[in-house]
């Protein structure tokens, strides 16, 4: 199942104990439905019904995640949250590379120089990968 978030609007100013956002829910290449969440700590709200169930059957089936010392099993509020952080982290990274180099080094941490420059003993350019790639990298630091 590949679950994309699409139309994506993220208001950081009413995002207190969780991101508040709406989102149109695309799976396997079509669109089947919508998530919303005020910002207030409450877990997402997914229409239809149907597609909540079918997501949380789906984050069920994922491996566990460790947090907080415990081993979680995954739910929709967590395959859904990750799909935000990766949306928010590639608009970010999308910004920065437009006026700076970003790179990492052997140390896989990534870096960034002002302009738009070779860098000598750079490992991997971020500007240079597809967008979904250096996510994962700028998500790593």
């Amino acid at each position: 199942m590949k679950i994309e978030l699409k139309k994506v609007s993220y208001n950081k100013k009413f995002s207190r104990e969780t991101s508040a956002y709406t989102a149109d829910i695309w799976v396997d290449g079509s669109k089947r439905g919508t998530v919303m969440n005020d910002g207030g700590g409450g877990p997402d709200h997914v229409e239809p019904a149907q597609l909540s169930r079918d997501i949380e059957t789906y984050a069920n089936s994922l491996p566990q995640v460790e947090a907080f010392g415990m081993k979680l099993t995954q739910s929709t509020d967590m395959v859904l949250g990750d799909l935000l952080n990766k949306y928010l982290a590639a608009k970010e990274l999308q910004k920065q590379m437009k006026t700076k180099t970003l790179f990492t080094k052997t140390d896989g941490k990534v870096y960034s120089i002002k302009g738009l420059i070779a860098v000598k003993d750079a490992v991997r350019v971020l500007n240079s990968m597809p967008i979904e790639d250096a996510v994962e990298l700028y998500l790593r630091q």
